[in-house]
């Protein structure tokens, strides 16, 4: 069914939807931007997965040895625990929780080498989440990723969390797309917009030879919300965080009984 709103719906960000719809929109993006850039480029989405605990910090996990075997503990011979000696001291204890997350994001690679060209964030709540397990884990990331050659893009289509850090004046609204193109950093151009308004279209930088082409958000907006039918299943009863006015929830009242 269609988004009772003309663009974003903020009840999206209630858990557990955004973790629902966000690899939904990645997709969408992913396939309205294959027809424009085939066959010089390749559109995948990447995934990552991040560790949010209270004692270590965020990291994307990339093991140091890796050995693996067909054999499976569950039907195979009892494991054998080495007898260590009297010299060492051991002790058995529990390693800390953590809750294991997949992030997504989407990848454009220049297919004849592999090169990868631009890649596009979408923030999560876990990204805008203040300390080190949140924003300042995301930071880190996104540094990485400005190091290299590669175009940058992050779409906030959040309204709750911390705002991405940048050195000089926002451009009004609750939601923002960060264009960073490889060739103007250390700047980055800012497209932000009101939650009651039309998702914009937003430029996708491509090979120097090749300048830019155009996402249309709105579009790959509404192919993900529609046919998941999440305005029958949003809970908007909700009080959202950061809470709407009062005239927003009589506009939220009446856009719904359109």
């Amino acid at each position: 069914m269609p988004c009772p709103f003309p663009g974003m719906d903020p009840f999206l960000e209630v858990p557990p939807y955004w973790s629902d719809f966000s690899p939904r929109l990645l997709t969408s993006i992913g396939n309205c931007l294959l027809p424009l850039v085939l066959p010089k480029y390749e559109v995948r989405l990447e995934e990552y997965l991040v560790l949010e605990h209270d004692v270590l910090p965020s990291h994307r996990v990339k093991p140091d040895l890796v050995v693996s075997s067909d054999w499976r503990t569950e039907s195979g011979p009892p494991i054998q625990v080495l007898s260590l000696p009297q010299s060492a001291n051991t002790l058995e204890a529990a390693y800390p929780d953590f809750d294991p997350m997949t992030q997504r994001r989407l990848v454009l690679t220049h297919r004849l080498t592999g090169r990868v060209v631009t890649v596009l964030e979408l923030l999560s709540p876990v990204n805008k989440a203040p300390g080190k397990d949140g924003i300042e884990a995301y930071e880190s990331k996104r540094e990485e990723l400005l190091t290299t050659s590669c175009h940058l893009i992050e779409l906030d289509l959040l309204r709750g969390g911390e705002r991405l850090p940048i050195k000089g004046a926002m451009p009004t609204g609750e939601y923002f797309a960060y264009i960073g193109r490889s060739l103007r950093r250390p700047t980055c151009q800012i497209i932000g917009w009101h939650w009651q308004s039309v998702l914009p279209p937003i430029p996708f930088p491509l090979l120097p030879e090749d300048g830019e082409t155009q996402i249309d958000l709105s579009a790959a907006f509404r192919a993900a919300y529609d046919p998941a039918y999440y305005d029958q299943r949003l809970p908007y009863e909700t009080t959202l965080r950061p809470p709407l006015s009062e005239q927003e929830i009589d506009w939220v009242r009446q856009q719904r009984m359109k």
